[in-house]
């Protein structure tokens, strides 16, 4: 199969390396042939790659990426060959690649950089390609994205280790139930009175108290507050017999209770906690309303007004997997507002209204950080802004049109139509056309394509002076000339070596006795004159030869020729009817004439 191959050696080694900016050009026609060829050095010798993997890797214009295998075609010298694929061809541009070996002793190079083009083919007019990403394996693009970003890409154990924490954090729930435990075996420790820890009363400072049973500070204590009377004191025995016998406050309670304003409520209180917004926003702790990642969250159910956290991706949400959720409604419009929780940057609004059921597509709403970027990168763009002195240029230049939009001929004439009529009506000075061979006037039978110019048009935009010029589909040119005065000049077909190495010499009659001598008499027409060739042995003053009268000029024609045997010429008549006759002689010895030579051309007209 043939390939458009490009060849490159590089050479292998520690000093600076620019890239190398080659002429290799593509086009996106180049589907399955664009083949590029390496030849890797080292010290003079070729590179060995027994045990390597070679990776290409191609940034393209549009902001695609590709790392691709390539074939190793020889090992021991060193030589690979790239087919680029159809994916790739189409992405037109500058294409930034470089080559990387990577050895099974985890040796690995990086080779060299270069650059090629990949033009977008005429065909490839409506070819919109969107940006790729192609990787062959993690670890190179891995190591492609922090080249070409300089970011920093986590592997999978480092984003296990730095989520590794959250495996140790307490759910409500569980932290309930470990508390709760705790709380049993404090009850159970405290009312242990068997002295499980084996506390002596030396220990505790009792060594002295004799070990007899004694009243309890609790049993000490419930006889000082038993207010039951127990030793039967009447009221009269302590001088309240008076004393209604219902609980008093002391003057002290009294006084504090008197001035604690907290503990009495105004009617202003009562006025503003009655007025007051009693629908809660949040949890009672003031934080969001949570949705946790076990659970399926419907979006279009959510409807009451309060701040939520969602770690579900749910159904006819925005599409996020963790979002902050802000409800709001008034009348029958209800608002969901949506924010990313993890990097905080995107927020997404949708509307509900008049209706219970009809809401309106989630949209993304930029930030005016996310503008301004997206107004300097279309401010920093110059190639995308006019300049004036492009628009002078344009102002200035041809406007215009000699083909249709797409490439094609800005007149078509069809079988029904005159050919002379189509252009001259056209109303342009200078254009391109396609004609039938079944046209009237077309200048040949089969099709024919060409371009026309006018110096001049009349009032009505017709042309009134200028010319053809046509190819058919033979390869025949033809010409033609208008002159308003004198109308159409005609078709002329231009001559090629062809028309005249083909046309074949014919022998000539000879009459009166007359007879070849070193040559035949022949003759041919071409190029519009008439062509003579040969030796004639004959007398002269008689008709010796003639040829058909469509070969002969117009009018008699005379030409010298020479004679053979001695020195000396002889006139030559061409007639009009195709008879030829020698006349006259001039000759270092006309004794010695044996013969004359007849080779000439003669225009017909």
């Amino acid at each position: 199969m043939p390939h458009k191959d490009e060849s490159l050696t590089f050479t292998i080694n520690g000093r600076r390396k620019s890239p190398v900016q080659t002429n290799i050009q593509y086009t996106t026609q180049d589907k399955g042939t664009a083949k590029l060829s390496f030849q890797l050095m080292k010290d003079g010798v070729p590179l060995p790659l027994s045990a390597a993997v070679v990776k290409l890797v191609l940034f393209m214009s549009d902001g695609s990426r590709f790392v691709r295998d390539i074939e190793i075609i020889d090992k021991l010298n060193g030589r690979l060959t790239y087919i680029l694929s159809d994916k790739e061809i189409k992405h037109v541009g500058t294409v930034q690649a470089e080559l990387d070996v990577s050895y099974t002793n985890q040796q690995a190079m990086s080779i060299h950089e270069f650059s090629f083009e990949i033009k977008k083919a005429l065909i490839d007019t409506d070819i919109l390609p969107s940006v790729e990403y192609y990787i062959d394996d993690f670890e190179s693009l891995k190591n492609k994205i922090n080249e070409l970003y300089n970011e920093t890409i986590q592997t999978v154990e480092e984003l296990r280790k730095k989520f590794e924490d959250l495996q140790n954090v307490e759910t409500k729930d569980g932290a309930q139930k470990k508390a709760d435990a705790v709380q049993a075996n404090l009850d159970t420790h405290i009312n242990d009175q068997s002295n499980p820890h084996g506390v002596t009363k030396s220990q505790v400072g009792l060594g002295n108290v004799e070990n007899v049973k004694q009243a309890s500070k609790t049993e000490f204590d419930n006889h000082v507050e038993d207010t039951s009377n127990p030793h039967k004191v009447t009221a009269d025995q302590v001088g309240l017999g008076n004393v209604d016998n219902v609980k008093q406050a002391d003057y002290y309670e009294f006084r504090q209770h008197n001035f604690n304003n907290e503990r009495h409520v105004t009617k202003n209180d009562k006025d503003k906690w009655n007025a007051g917004q009693l629908y809660k926003l949040t949890q009672d702790n003031g934080r969001v309303f949570y949705k946790a990642s076990s659970e399926t969250t419907d979006y279009n159910e959510l409807t009451d007004t309060g701040m939520y956290l969602i770690y579900n991706a749910g159904l006819h949400g925005p599409g996020l997997t963790q979002c902050f959720l802000l409800i709001m409604s008034y009348g029958n419009t209800l608002v969901q507002t949506a924010y990313d929780a993890t990097n905080g940057l995107k927020c997404f609004n949708r509307i509900r209204k008049n209706d219970w059921e009809t809401w309106t597509p989630w949209v993304e709403i930029e930030t005016v950080g996310g503008s301004q970027k997206k107004i300097d990168a279309h401010a920093n763009k110059t190639d995308i802004h006019v300049t004036k002195s492009d628009k002078d240029k344009w102002n200035g230049a041809q406007l215009m049109k000699i083909t249709s939009d797409e490439g094609s001929p800005l007149i078509s004439i069809s079988d029904s139509d005159d050919f002379y009529e189509k252009i001259i009506a056209n109303g342009k000075t200078f254009g391109t056309f396609y004609s039938t061979g079944n046209a009237k006037n077309s200048p040949s039978s089969v099709s024919t394509r060409g371009t026309f110019h006018f110096t001049s048009l009349d009032d009505n935009g017709k042309g009134t002076y200028g010319y053809i010029i046509a190819t058919d589909w033979n390869n025949n040119v033809f010409s033609n000339y208008l002159d308003k005065n004198r109308g159409w000049s005609g078709w002329k077909r231009l001559l090629t070596e062809n028309d005249t190495d083909s046309v074949p010499w014919l022998n000539a009659t000879y009459k009166n006795g007359a007879k070849t001598g070193d040559r035949q008499l022949q003759y041919k027409k071409e190029g519009g004159a008439l062509h003579l060739t040969g030796h004639v042995v004959t007398n002269r003053e008689v008709v010796f030869a003639s040829i058909p009268s469509s070969f002969a000029p117009s009018k008699s024609a005379t030409e010298m020729v020479g004679v053979s045997g001695t020195t000396g010429m002889s006139k030559l008549i061409v007639f009009s009817s195709g008879d030829l006759k020698l006349t006259g002689l001039i000759a270092n010895d006309s004794n010695a004439v044996n013969g004359y030579y007849i080779d000439k051309v003669i225009p017909l007209n």
